[in-house]
């Protein structure tokens, strides 16, 4: 049988397209064990043909397993720690004459900090409710191994929350993450200077950037010295074919207007938020855009996610990944200590696919639980001590946020499978305040005056 010019040349298309997709995924199994990523909630393996995200419910464990590991010393900037199991092991490290340094934030609970060994530093940045946050989540262990993610390691994070973590074995980017934390610590000994600690905008950008690991390009930034929000402005604006965003908070305007012109040039974008009600989401500007855009809001545990997708099935158009601690905040551009990786990688990119085509579908088959209007009313208005809260029907989830006139918010609740709630307002000072609801992925707002 003779073939055309024409079938040829698709045969052979194919054929280029088959050996280069089977070459990548070669080569990114070879970098499977320098970049392992874990996801701590279950996900979709039969999204990708090429390789398996990996669902991990003993992620502290693992933590735990690697700090055994630990001959020399270890790093720790993270937000919060509930977790006794990782104390543990970080004592038990200094017992054996490992070197532990500490750094984390004064606005968390870090209920298990209070059992670390005294004979360890700890440095607390001093923040505010919601600015000046030493927000990073990392180990750095011996010179050679880096744990990072969206996780902090509170139970919660940890077990309900969901998060992803990666294990980075590459000893140049565990020396560039080393000058960023002594950068806040203050001098490369056991004990912090406090004389020439810097954290947020004190920072200055002294980092690398780049680096290749096995054959995987990957970039590093910090915020706020590194100008980390322009960073993945640009990453948006190479997405050719699809988007993919996971996201706790979104709030930044630069960020939000990069994902519509994504949409308007005609890349794919999906997008699930779980802070929807924060004042200044780009959750409504992206639903008024056409954006097929998720609330997590009304399920419980939080979408603690900060990470995007860029062209995940496309392997010729740069898949990547951008993840870390960095939500889509003006805080975390301006104030916070942040640590970002972006990954440029065809089976990562896949993996953290398998875990977003599970949530989206899971969101998407869930958002609409009832098919008849959901109606809210408010009253009464003034309201003096107890706020009534009325649904024309019983919803299956409802957060409810109460604002203040400074944008703090004062008052939150979740409510299970109810219609009505009695909101306790007798302690709030007397003044305006905005109302918040959310039930079934219906967003209510309602000003009210406290008397």
């Amino acid at each position: 049988m003779l073939l055309s010019n024409s079938s040829i040349m698709r045969i052979n298309k194919f054929t280029f397209l088959f050996l280069f997709v089977s070459f990548l995924v070669i080569r990114c199994s070879v970098n499977a064990q320098a970049i392992r990523v874990l996801f701590n909630q279950p996900v979709d393996n039969t999204i990708s043909t090429y390789t398996d995200a990996v669902y991990t419910p003993g992620i502290e464990d693992t933590i735990v397993a690697i700090l055994n590991t630990a001959v020399s010393s270890i790093d720790v900037a993270v937000w919060d720690n509930g977790s006794n199991a990782v104390i543990t092991a970080l004592n038990n490290a200094y017992n054996r004459g490992v070197t532990v340094r500490y750094i984390t934030s004064s606005n968390s609970l870090n209920l298990a900090l209070v059992n670390l060994n005294s004979n360890i530093s700890v440095l607390t940045r001093q923040a505010s409710i919601s600015t000046n946050v030493m927000h990073n989540k990392f180990f750095l262990v011996d010179q050679n191994i880096l744990m990072t993610g969206s996780m902090n390691l509170g139970s919660g994070s940890i077990h309900d929350d969901y998060n992803n973590w990666l294990i980075i074995e590459h000893t140049g980017l565990v020396q560039n993450y080393k000058i960023e934390f002594e950068e806040m610590w203050g001098s490369n000994s056991a004990t912090p200077n406090s004389t020439n600690s810097k954290f947020g905008p004190a920072k200055t950008d002294n980092t690398q950037h780049n680096f290749t690991i096995g054959s995987v390009p990957l970039n590093s930034y910090f915020s706020p010295s590194d100008g980390t929000t322009a960073q993945i402005v640009n990453i948006i604006n190479t997405a050719d074919y699809s988007l993919d965003i996971a996201m706790l908070t979104f709030i930044n305007n630069d960020l939000g207007d990069a994902v519509i012109a994504a949409k308007n040039r005609g890349v794919a974008v999906r997008a699930i938020i779980e802070n929807v009600s924060y004042i200044g989401s780009e959750y409504q500007n992206l639903l008024n855009n056409g954006i097929n855009v998720l609330s997590h809001a009304a399920y419980p545990y939080d979408f603690h996610h900060k990470y995007c997708i860029v062209d995940a099935n496309f392997p010729t158009s740069d898949p990547l990944v951008v993840t870390g601690s960095h939500n889509w905040t003006n805080s975390a551009e301006e104030d916070n200590d942040e640590n970002t990786l972006i990954i440029h990688d065809f089976l990562i990119a896949q993996q953290y696919l398998e875990e977003f085509g599970m949530r989206f579908s899971e969101l998407s088959t869930a958002v609409s639980p009832f098919n008849e209007k959901l109606d809210i009313s408010i009253f009464p208005n003034p309201v003096r001590d107890f706020q009534m809260i009325k649904l024309s029907r019983e919803a299956h989830m409802i957060q409810v946020n109460v604002f203040s006139m400074l944008n703090l918010n004062v008052l939150s609740g979740r409510f299970i499978n109810s219609a009505n709630i009695n909101l306790d307002m007798t302690h709030l000072n007397s003044g305006i305040y905005l109302i918040q609801i959310i039930a079934d992925n219906v967003v209510y707002y309602k000003k009210i005056t406290k008397i």
